[in-house]
């Protein structure tokens, strides 16, 4: 699940020639027509993210060969890797009791966001939840809008309702998100406590890899509240989630400057993700399917799988 080493390098770098790749993914399945016998056949499309020695995107074309197997066996290419076209983000911010020492770090953290992410054409909205959840609406390309939102955003008060909506809200963010074409990404700030949710992780997994959807999360707690060894255990069902949609897990606390560095890395993440269709060779019962990912030889550290739907 975490970053592993591999040839004394980061786990998920690869050196061919100048040029320095590092991939993650994420699966989803599809319907496919394959073949003159035009039989339909389940396909599955992953989220990768390919970018240089310094953390920037490459040209999703960069990234060939690659292979794909399942139970040892090759599966076949069916198009890609290719880039999905501008950006739509839903950022979600957790507003709870707990919170309302970090709040204002968080919503300075998405403003940097705003800034970085005006220029590239991006569609977004902002959701915050804690024992209800608040919506700036559907997507825009109003970023005035979405600042003045974000600014309106208050820590509940009600330090005796244990109700947070973090798995209502994830629900509600893929809901809201297009389904046309398009690159598609949530980004979470969060504690990492969800309480009173009519969903579960496990759900908002399935969802979001059905949809193409990468998650993205940064953990902001008061470390004079939890601890500074405990954020993680209040994170665990996010540390599950993120593999599973191709996205990306990190800890700010209550450090400003780790917030900072944070957001350029999320801002290179969405700007890296490109999409690859495989078909599976075999059909299992498993709702689960592990898959490798290889390239030129050489195993990339990916997401464990894709689920059936």
């Amino acid at each position: 699940m975490l970053k592993r080493r591999c040839y004394s390098t980061p786990s998920v770098v690869v050196v061919c020639g100048a040029l320095i790749m590092c991939v993650r993914i994420a699966a989803t399945t599809a319907r496919h027509i394959i073949g003159d016998e035009n039989k339909e056949r389940k396909t599955v499309t992953l989220i990768v993210h390919v970018t240089d020695k310094r953390g920037n995107p490459v040209p999703p074309a960069s990234f060939q060969p690659v292979e794909v197997t399942e139970h040892g066996e090759k599966l076949q290419l069916v198009s890609g890797p290719k880039n999905a076209g501008p950006a739509q983000i839903g950022f979600l911010i957790d507003s709870n009791f707990h919170q309302r020492n970090v709040l204002q770090l968080e919503k300075e953290t998405l403003e940097t966001l705003f800034l970085k992410l005006k220029k590239e054409k991006a569609r977004a909205f902002v959701m915050n939840y804690g024992t209800g959840i608040r919506s700036s609406g559907p997507l825009t390309e109003d970023w005035d809008s979405l600042k003045n939102f974000n600014r309106s955003i208050e820590a509940d008060l009600n330090k005796r309702n244990y109700t947070i909506l973090l798995f209502d809200a994830l629900k509600r963010a893929i809901d809201t998100l297009s389904d046309g074409p398009g690159t598609r990404a949530i980004v979470l700030f969060a504690e990492g406590n969800g309480y009173g949710n009519s969903v579960t992780w496990k759900t908002v997994a399935r969802l979001a890899e059905q949809e193409q959807i990468a998650c993205y999360v940064v953990l902001f707690a008061d470390h004079t509240f939890y601890g500074t060894k405990s954020i993680r255990h209040y994170g665990r069902d996010l540390v599950e989630l993120v593999p599973q949609t191709g996205g990306e897990f990190w800890e700010a606390g209550s450090s400003s400057h780790k917030a900072a560095e944070v957001a350029q890395k999320i801002v290179r993440e969405i700007d890296s993700q490109s999409l690859l269709e495989v078909t599976p060779s075999v059909n299992r019962g498993d709702t689960f399917h592990r898959v490798k990912v290889t390239f030129r030889g050489r195993r990339l550290d990916a997401q464990a799988g894709y689920f059936d739907h």
